[in-house]
Parts: C-alpha cells; structure tokens; sequence
C-alpha cells in the first residue's frame, strides 16, 4: 500500500469513527484560537530532532487549524512545513512560512529538503494515529514539500530584487512564502475538493495576518 494510500485510510477510518487528527491533537478539548496542542512543546522525536504542533487563528474561515513541522536543534529551530487541514479533517494544503511568523532560523532549501526527507516522529506522547498522520504526510508529498523549500527561496529572491536586496524575514505583510493547494490525499478516496484560484504567495496574508504564529517550545526545555 502506498503512503499516499494509507493515508487516505487513516483519514476515513477517522471520519467514520466521528473523530479527526485535529479532535486528536487537542485530546477532546475544545479548540480555542491561539492555544498551542497539544500542548506547548507539541510532540517530539529527540532521537530524530522532529516535532509538530497544531493550533488555528482566530477569526479565520478557510481552515480549521493547521500543524506546525518543525526541524529541532540544540540551540535554535526550523521551520519545514505547515499543514492546513479543512473541517472535514482533510488536509487542504501545504505552506511555508517567513522567518518572523515562527520565530525562526533562515536554511538553504537543499538543507531544508533533506531536513523533510529525514523528519519521523516516534512517540509515546499523543495518539499513536496522529503521530501516523504527520509521518504518513511527510511520506506521501515529499516530492510536493520539496518543492515548496524551492518555491520560498524564489519568493525571498524575488522580494529581494523588488526592494533593493533587502531581505523579507521581518517584513510583517509577508507571511505565507510558499503554498500548494487541495492535496491529493482525498481524491484517493474519491472524494472532490474545491480547487482555488489564489494571487502571488508573496502577497497572502489570508488566515494568517500579522500576528504570526505561535512558536512551539523546543524538548531542551520541556524536561
């Protein structure tokens, strides 16, 4: 069976079940904007420097929340994907982000790529389908996230040479660096998600705005 696969069958195995990989990050609870799940050092790999989170903004109605990926380091972080995730619990589609809306650390996108190809999280912590389903992510669209590290270091160019060399990383109307739509995990189960049509990602602040993202805290810390 392939990842892709796989996926699809967690995921209807989860709706059938009446339940969802954000219900399961948030152990039950109710989700509240803001709130780090599920919690604030999210769910980690030491041994693999992997980690994820998932959280949602307020006031935002194309998503109900998305999953932070994150590449850990002894003294800093980066930052590799974002999952965006509908309300069906399907995911909607994968983005990248600039370095001030996460607090991040600036990496060349072959680093980055072979970060994605590395990253696998193995934990106790959390519900063993929710750590399968960002594993079972990374699996299925490798060849997409990579290509998104391309698409950001061209976005970061291109901002660049619009404003004299001058780099994005701190630019508040810059959020979204690089974004692939309507994955295709649901069209495996034969289901139909609505296509849209967006603007150049240097310019989408949509569901995301200023305020940034919360940054998870790093293992070294979470004891």
């Amino acid at each position: 069976m392939t990842a892709l696969r796989e996926l699809a069958t967690l995921l209807d195995g989860l709706e059938r079940a009446g339940t969802s990989v954000m219900a399961l990050a948030r152990g039950g609870r109710p989700q509240e904007a803001w709130i780090l799940y599920p919690d604030e050092y999210g769910i980690f790999d030491r041994r693999r420097h992997s980690q994820f989170y998932y959280h949602a903004h307020a006031g935002v109605e194309h998503e109900a929340g998305h999953f932070h990926t994150v590449r850990l380091f002894r003294d800093h972080t980066v930052h590799l994907v974002a999952i965006s995730m509908a309300s069906t619990g399907w995911p909607r589609a994968l983005f990248t982000l600039n370095l001030w809306s996460i607090g991040d650390v600036y990496a060349a996108p072959d680093d980055l790529a072979r970060y994605a190809r590395q990253y696998r999280v193995e934990s106790r912590k959390g519900d063993a389908r929710l750590v399968r389903f960002v594993n079972l992510m990374f699996r299925a669209f490798s060849p997409e996230i990579e290509a998104l590290q391309v698409e950001k270091e061209r976005a970061i160019r291109r901002y660049r040479d619009a404003h004299g060399g001058a780099d994005p990383f701190e630019d508040r109307a810059v959020e979204i660096l690089s974004e692939r739509r309507s994955t295709s995990a649901p069209t495996v189960a034969g289901r139909r998600h609505t296509r849209r049509r967006h603007d150049d990602p240097m310019d989408r602040r949509r569901g995301h705005g200023r305020a940034g993202c919360r940054r998870g805290r790093g293992p070294a810390r979470a004891g």
